[in-house]
């Protein structure tokens, strides 16, 4: 094979070559009929249209794109986007049975086919729908379905065109019409989608802790009155939550005097004299109100009480300790009044880790009469705590 004949067959193969590829470019280039195309210019069709007010064309151009664009491996409207359509087409039945047969199935047909593209639809069906909401709802409560359906689609719509970002109590009055149509409609066929997209509610979970600082003022009765002064007292707590019980575990530390003297076995412990009260305490409590700002919960415990000089007095003398009043055991009962800070929240979304002032009163009952002759009373406290709390939320159904 000649040189010349090599040379023309290298041309040929590659003129054919590049003629390949100039076909195949121009073809992707001028290729439009993909369904993809299809659905992007079709949703933008309708929009145009829709901002136009023709929702006969809307309707046209919606049932054109569910036919030519929904498959397995499609789909052209995202599920609120085609609500919103609906409600302005006024097919409140196809409406109702698409809304109720969104199931977590349906949600992962989503996930797994190709999107439409990322256009402005959503955002002026919405806007449109806000501004518009007087007249569609009138145009619901006029329609010829029945009254569960009629009911369900003024709440659905009411949820598609709420705006939690200006304002996210609008939620708590979402939740309310959401209860009441469920209160009404307890069977009913729109529950579950009601339930799981409509109303939207947090509660705290199970667990919790809190733990608090404190001091305060107590006050004796009885024959403790008349041997001792009021006492100061200074002291930590921690609280275990479960549910509305709340277990309160303190460690209360008085300081006060003696009111006149104590006679012991090497002289008097005279009046006047610092004397120290211990007070370890565990209570049980059971919150009766808790919202935004305050908290209640009334509770009773058991302790153990002591009143006896400083530690340092009895290292000195230890013969001192026989003017103690060793530990006994000691109930109460008694009342927490918590006061929280912190911005208001909405209802639907309670407070979970938050400071608080605690105020907290106590009636003990110490059993040293039972273990000293004539040493009688009670002692009432009240003290003031700060403190914090956190405990989780999670999505109430």
């Amino acid at each position: 094979m000649t040189r010349l004949t090599i040379s023309i067959i290298l041309i040929l193969v590659t003129t054919s070559i590049y003629s390949q590829v100039d076909s195949l470019e121009k073809q992707i280039l001028n290729y439009e009929d993909s369904k993809s195309t299809i659905i992007s210019k079709g949703r933008n069709l309708l929009l145009d249209r829709f901002i136009e007010n023709d929702i006969n064309k809307v309707k046209e151009i919606k049932n054109y794109l569910i036919k030519k664009g929904d498959d397995k491996n499609y789909f052209a409207f995202y599920p609120v986007e085609y609500w919103f359509i609906l409600y302005w087409t006024n097919e409140y039945e196809e409406l109702a049975n698409n809304i109720k047969a969104f199931d977590s199935i349906k949600v992962a047909s989503y996930n797994e086919r190709i999107k439409p593209p990322d256009d402005k639809l959503y955002e002026r069906l919405k806007i449109k729908s806000q501004e518009n909401a007087a007249k569609i709802m009138n145009q619901i409560q006029i329609a010829d379905i029945n009254a569960e359906s009629k009911k369900f689609l003024l709440l659905n719509f009411e949820y598609l065109t709420s705006d939690m970002q200006k304002s996210e109590f609008s939620q708590d009055t979402l939740n309310s019409k959401a209860d009441k149509y469920l209160e009404e409609y307890s069977t009913g066929e729109y529950k579950d989608f009601t339930k799981k997209h409509i109303r939207y509610k947090l509660v705290h979970k199970d667990w919790g802790m809190a733990f608090e600082f404190f001091s305060g003022y107590s006050f004796y009765t009885g024959i403790l009155s008349d041997n001792y002064t009021n006492n100061v007292p200074f002291g930590v707590a921690f609280d275990i939550c479960y549910k509305k019980f709340e277990l309160y575990l303190r460690d209360y530390i008085g300081f006060n005097k003696t009111k006149k003297d104590i006679y012991y076995s090497l002289g008097i412990w005279g009046k006047g004299s610092k004397s120290m009260v211990y007070l370890p305490e565990a209570s049980i409590g059971y919150v009766t109100l808790n919202n935004n700002r305050v908290k209640i919960s009334p509770f009773a415990g058991i302790g153990a009480m002591c009143i006896s000089p400083p530690s340092k007095d009895t290292e000195k003398t230890p013969e001192l300790k026989e003017v103690s009043l060793e530990f006994t055991t000691t109930y109460m009962i008694g009342v927490n009044f918590d006061v929280k800070f912190g911005q208001k929240t909405p209802s639907y979304r309670p407070k979970s880790s938050y400071g608080f002032i605690r105020v907290r009163y106590a009636y003990n009952i110490p059993g040293f009469d039972k273990k000293y002759n004539g040493i009688s009373g009670n002692m009432h406290y009240i003290t003031i705590g700060f403190g914090g709390l956190a405990r989780e939320l999670k999505r109430e159904y």
